[in-house]
């Protein structure tokens, strides 16, 4: 009760994001609130799941169904003064204390909270390559797996007609651009899928028709690792029929080709972008600090500029208090769950009036897949590499698969592939409204949402 007698509303939390560090955020909260019933917490999402993005390239390829990576938020959070929202966030107003967001109705709908937290991701930074946007093909969405899938198969299907030499040419060479973790898996993932789909069912297209490149603008691959496990990525994929390109950037894609280094073209129709993030272009107009390219200036206990705000996961710069010169911790999966941790305790912390805490966190290791039953990593400070390395990265993620359902389903997709391989199956899927055309968007006044009900 207030001191005028009337029923105070519970204090709201409202979470931007809804990929692991967002929904890990809500998750700790929901432990560490238990039955309260002074505190909610509103989670809003592009999407009404929780994309497990380590095994996107492999859904790409068929190796496993969709479903089996996307697990439904309001299954992931249970708590009765837990709400999830699907909407699109369009504004941050840290100052106001509001945000506001399009919803599935199409209507803008203004959300206000006591304490904020931005888990936003990032989104494909393109760095003003030209051509970039409209011929590539990037890797953090379903949509992206869904649409490289269907590239690569019909470009296998166009070459078995084609007769001319350079257009076959273009349509059988895959470039991948950005030499990191994300750049390297998708490209081993991309080269077993071709090379299977190839050798089962387009006989007419010899194995050494297809070409394959990836082009790293650095002059190593997977800077997150050690120099010798790069190389021995390296030697992995040139050993398999990939042209690595290092220290060479990508200048121009075009429908049919790709330019490169000082001015070297590649005919090609299918190119994956892996080469960069940035933080949601909102995240800069919300008030609070952030640096030259929009991440938000965070402390080590994540607090923003604005005391009610807290920044985590990509779109945050968070110090590690345990190096010399406060180096921010690295934006990966493996980060945002702990951080997610800690930014709960801190949370109930400040509602409760009591000292918050620095994000502590030394890395287990880092491990990547190369493709072909072979990977790279370190763990605990010991290197490995080989199917060894291969295997402790498939174990890891598996186990990092959220609930028992998706991690039996999971495994069985696994086991089905090992036996009976994958298909070139395209799915395409027309958009209803734009087939039947569109009536035009009205215009609608915002509504504003103070209270629960």
């Amino acid at each position: 009760m207030a001191a005028n007698g009337s029923v105070q509303a519970p204090h709201r939390i409202l979470i931007l994001g809804g990929g692991f560090a967002g929904v890990m955020t809500a998750q700790a909260l929901e432990r560490r609130l238990g039955s309260r019933r002074d505190v909610e917490i509103w989670l809003v999402s592009r999407d009404n799941f929780m994309l497990f993005t380590p095994l996107l390239p492999e859904v790409c390829s068929g190796v496993l169904e969709p479903r089996h990576v996307v697990t439904p938020l309001r299954g992931m959070l249970r708590h009765q003064s837990t709400w999830c929202i699907t909407a699109e966030v369009e504004a941050i107003d840290t100052q106001a204390h509001t945000v506001t967001v399009i919803g599935g109705d199409g209507d803008p709908h203004r959300l206000h909270y006591d304490t904020l937290v931005m888990a936003l991701g990032g989104i494909t930074h393109t760095f003003g390559i030209p051509g970039l946007e409209e011929h590539a093909v990037g890797m953090k969405t379903l949509a992206d797996a869904f649409s490289l899938r269907n590239r690569v198969i019909e470009m296998l299907e166009r070459a078995e007609l084609e007769d001319d030499r350079l257009a076959r040419q273009a349509d059988l060479t895959f470039v991948v651009g950005g030499g990191g973790l994300s750049g390297v898996e998708t490209a081993g993932e991309l080269e077993d899928f071709v090379r299977r789909v190839r050798g089962r069912y387009y006989p007419k297209i010899g194995a050494t028709e297809i070409r394959t490149y990836l082009v790293e603008l650095k002059d190593e691959l997977l800077g997150e690792l050690p120099p010798d496990m790069g190389a021995y990525a390296r030697q992995r994929l040139e050993r398999r029929g990939f042209t690595v390109r290092l220290g060479t950037p990508i200048r121009e894609v075009r429908e049919a080709e790709v330019v490169i280094g000082n001015g070297e073209t590649i005919p090609t129709r299918t190119v994956v972008w892996s080469g960069g993030v940035r933080p949601a272009p909102m995240v800069a107009r919300s008030g609070v600090e952030v640096d030259h390219a929009g991440r938000v200036k965070a402390l080590p206990t994540m607090e923003t500029s604005r005391s009610t705000a807290f920044a985590i996961g990509d779109c945050a710069l968070i110090p590690n208090v345990e190096e010399a010169d406060g180096r921010p911790f690295a934006p990966t999966a493996q980060n945002a769950v702990r951080e997610a941790k800690r930014l709960a305790a801190n949370v109930v912390a400040r509602i409760d009036g009591r000292p918050l805490e620095p994000y502590r966190y030394r890395t287990i290791g880092t491990l990547a897949s190369v493709g072909h039953h072979t990977g790279v990593g370190v763990v605990f400070g010991i290197r490995v590499r080989g199917w060894i390395a291969w295997f402790m990265w498939r174990g890891y993620y598996w186990s990092r698969v959220p609930g028992i359902n998706r991690k039996v389903r999971v495994a069985i997709d696994w086991a089905l592939t090992a036996l009976f391989g994958t298909d070139p199956v395209q799915l395409k899927v027309e958009d209803a409204s734009s087939a039947m055309g569109s009536s035009g968007r009205r215009h609608p006044p915002v509504r504003d949402h103070e209270t629960s009900d």
